[in-house]
């Protein structure tokens, strides 16, 4: 039978190497450090203040570009009288993740070389619900499960006529 050697006791801190002082960082480093556009990246500035004629010019600049990509369903909701943050929703399906990743590729391509870069893009990666934000044009773009589940045109279109 084979003896073991004996083990003595070693803290496991005793064994990690101690922790270096944190360095300083420029502010040049930590503007490389900032968060980037997650999906479509843009050179272009943001888009600027609008009239209420390049609103509706952006809006069916949106709509165009996602009719190009085949998306379905492709309406403009002027939310105007409604909400206070933008004037026009563009809403379009897309028939799967690629393609909704897709119709917001052009929309965003479309509208930057006049308007401008959006202001924000959200739901990239997922793919389900795309959102571009103009400030005053928001673009959805859905997959067809997503559009039916949320359904922004019950929120925010007109209301169905009242029977009496």
């Amino acid at each position: 039978m084979a003896v073991r050697p004996k083990r003595t006791a070693v803290s496991k801190r005793a064994k990690r190497p101690a922790k270096k002082p944190a360095a300083r960082i420029t502010l040049r480093q930590r503007e490389s450090l900032a968060p980037t556009r997650d999906g479509i990246a843009s050179t272009r500035e943001l888009v600027g203040s609008l009239s209420e004629a390049q609103v509706k010019k952006l809006a069916e600049a949106c709509r165009a570009a996602a009719l190009e990509k085949k998306a379905e369903n492709t309406v403009v909701l002027d939310i105007r009288k409604k909400a206070t943050f933008a004037d026009f929703f563009v809403v379009a399906t897309g028939r799967s993740v690629i393609q909704a990743r897709a119709v917001a590729d052009a929309v965003v391509e479309a509208s930057e070389a006049q308007f401008g870069a959006p202001v924000r893009i959200e739901g990239y990666k997922d793919g389900a619900w795309i959102l571009v934000d103009y400030g005053a044009v928001i673009v959805h773009v859905f997959t067809p499960q997503a559009r039916e589940f949320y359904n922004l045109e019950r929120l925010w279109g007109k209301p169905a006529a009242t029977r009496k």
